[in-house]
C-alpha cells in the first residue's frame, strides 16, 4: 500500500515538473510574440555590389543568392529589407543584403499578370526581384496586404506583403495533382535555416513528450498491476493512481503537441 503511494508520488512530481516546464516555455513564446514587430529577424546573404533593392525577391540556386528572375521560382528564400527590427550580419562578407523569410515586408510588384488585390497570392516574375499576381498553382512568396493598380504593365510599385513562402495549389487549376506538388517540393533547392530549425525543434519536442508520456504510464501501469497482485484490497487506490497518471501523461503529450505547434507558427 505504502509502496504504491510512494511510487505514484514520485511519478507525479516528475511529470508535474515536466508539464510546468512546457507551460513556462509556452508563456515565454507568447510573451515574445506579443512584442514582435512586423518583420522577422533578417540575415545577411552575400550579394554583388549594386545588385538588389529593398523589396526585391531573392532566390538561391547554383550555390549562389540571386534575384528571382523566373515565374513561380521554386528556390525563393526571402525578400530584401533595408531597416529590419533585428538582424544577424556576417561581418566577414564584403558585400551583402539583409533578407527576411517571414513577417510583413514591402515588396516590389508589377501588374504584368493582372491587378493585385488584397488577399491575392504573389509570386516571382521574369523581372528580376519583382513580384506578380499568382493565378495558378506554383511557388509563392506571400499574400498581398493591399491593392496594386497600374495602367502600365512595365511600372513597378510597392505593396505590403505577408511572407508565406510555399507551394500553393490553386483551386482554379486543373493541371496540378498530388504528384506535381510533391515533385515541386522535392525539386526545391533551398530551405531556410530558420524554418529547418523550427521543424526540427517541433519534431523533437513532440517526440520527446510522447516518449516520456508512454514510458511513464507504462511504468506506472506495470507497477500498479504488481501491487494489485500483492494487495487486492488496495484496488480502488491503485486504480485512482493509474487514472491520475493517465490523465497527467495525456496532458504532457498534448502540451508537447501544442508547444510544437507554437514553435512552427510563432
Amino acid at each position: 500500500m505504502n509502496t504504491v503511494f510512494s511510487f505514484g508520488n514520485k511519478i507525479t512530481l516528475r511529470t508535474c515538473m515536466f508539464a510546468f516546464t512546457f507551460f513556462v516555455v509556452l508563456l515565454t513564446s507568447a510573451f515574445i510574440k506579443s512584442f514582435a514587430i512586423t518583420a522577422d529577424t533578417a540575415v545577411s546573404v552575400p550579394f554583388p555590389v549594386g545588385v538588389g533593392n529593398p523589396g526585391d525577391i531573392v532566390s538561391f540556386y547554383n550555390s549562389d543568392y540571386q534575384l528571382a528572375s523566373v515565374e513561380y521560382d521554386q528556390s525563393i528564400v526571402g525578400v530584401i529589407v533595408n531597416d529590419p527590427v533585428a538582424s544577424y550580419e556576417d561581418q566577414n562578407l564584403d558585400s551583402y543584403k539583409l533578407v527576411v523569410d517571414s513577417g510583413e515586408v514591402v515588396l516590389n510588384v508589377s501588374n504584368k499578370n493582372g491587378e493585385i488585390k488584397k488577399g491575392d497570392f504573389v509570386t516571382s516574375s521574369d523581372m528580376p526581384g519583382v513580384g506578380i499576381k499568382a493565378d495558378r498553382s506554383g511557388q509563392i512568396v506571400g499574400v498581398a496586404l493591399e491593392n496594386y493598380v497600374s495602367t502600365n504593365s512595365t511600372d513597378i510599385g510597392q505593396i505590403a506583403l505577408l511572407i508565406s513562402i510555399r507551394y500553393n495549389v490553386s483551386g482554379s487549376s486543373n493541371q496540378t495533382n498530388v504528384l506535381t506538388a510533391l515533385k515541386a517540393g522535392l525539386e526545391s533547392e533551398f530551405l531556410s535555416p530558420l524554418i529547418t530549425l523550427r521543424y526540427i525543434l517541433a519534431a523533437l519536442v513532440s517526440g520527446v513528450s510522447f516518449i516520456i508520456g508512454f514510458r511513464s504510464f507504462g511504468k506506472v501501469s506495470g507497477s500498479s498491476v504488481e501491487a494489485l497482485g500483492r494487495n487486492p484490497l488496495a484496488s480502488s487506490t491503485i486504480k485512482r493512481v493509474v487514472l491520475f497518471n493517465f490523465v497527467l501523461n495525456s496532458m504532457i503529450m498534448l502540451g508537447g503537441l501544442l508547444l510544437a505547434y507554437f514553435i512552427l507558427v510563432l
